[in-house]
């Protein structure tokens, strides 16, 4: 395997910015054949224990209204052999994660981000970090779509900048989804430092630093967004985490690729940490 190694542009930019884009890091044939693989698993009668639903859900038992229904598949990549080979455990990305994290490289946690027409609900303004509660800033994060992501459909929006921040205290409204950043903090560093949409076509990578505050807004428009996801970790962060994980999957030892599937778990020797505390409600923060 070839070392990647950024270009002077890019290594600006994650230092200054907290991201970067690569164009065409993976076929639109094997983008389609992987849209494919997501959209016969949702339309599933039961698709199993990997689904969200998502908060818009037009509750339709038609086979388009289960496309619609699901907002994300969790952990399910390492459940899809074509998925995991062609992304996750493919050479163009563990490339680009080796020059981050070096020989051994760890999956922490992948899935398949779905954004219907007209039903794909908003994703708060967070920090990867901040959801995690694990105390980790350094592992590499990575974002494909599987089909174009505009601003029409939905695209992430990013704050320049706002991973040289803590990891900030997520907070929940009535409204949340999940824990989210107080949304005060989040006006004002926007006044500061503005927002990048990230406008991506099919088969384009984002990789961006876990403490970078983003953002998705829902879908309004005709066109669907399918993307899928991952977060390598290594060994050595591992041992500083806060959080036990069960769902860590070897990627790479040693730098070769690791083929088998479904992948190999990786045993943790941590002690088993507790379980975080819910997120406290917004009006206390």
């Amino acid at each position: 395997m070839m070392r990647w190694t950024p270009n002077a542009d890019q290594r600006t930019q994650y230092e200054t910015q907290g991201y970067f884009i690569l164009r065409n890091l993976i076929s639109k044939d094997v983008a389609a054949q992987l849209r494919g693989v997501i959209r016969n698993h949702i339309m599933l009668p039961d698709p199993g224990k990997f689904v969200d639903i998502d908060p818009m859900d037009p509750m339709d038992d038609s086979p388009q209204g289960r496309i619609a229904r699901y907002r994300k598949l969790s952990n399910f990549c390492v459940q899809s052999p074509l998925i995991w080979h062609n992304v996750h455990a493919a050479p163009a990305v563990l490339n680009i994660a080796r020059y981050f994290l070096g020989d051994d490289i760890i999956m922490k946690y992948n899935s398949c981000f779905l954004k219907p027409s007209h039903t794909g609900s908003a994703t708060p303004w967070h920090q990867d970090n901040g959801l995690w509660r694990d105390g980790e800033t350094e592992p590499f994060n990575f974002w494909i779509p599987l089909e174009p992501a505009t601003r029409e459909n939905g695209c992430m929006q990013f704050i320049p900048s706002s991973h040289k921040t803590e990891i900030v205290e997520h907070v929940l409204y009535p409204d949340s989804i999940h824990g989210e950043l107080p949304r005060e903090a989040v006006q004002e560093m926007i006044e500061k430092h503005g927002i990048h949409h990230i406008e991506l076509d099919t088969g384009d990578v984002v990789i961006w630093h876990s403490s970078m505050w983003h953002y998705s807004p829902p879908n309004t428009s005709e066109k669907s967004r399918i993307a899928v996801a991952g977060v390598y970790t290594n060994p050595e962060i591992v041992k500083t985490s806060q959080r036990f994980w069960h769902n860590f999957r070897w990627v790479m030892k040693d730098g070769e690729v690791c083929t088998q599937f479904p992948p190999e778990v990786v045993p943790m020797e941590n002690e088993p940490s507790k379980k975080p505390k819910p997120f406290p409600s917004a009006k206390d923060y």
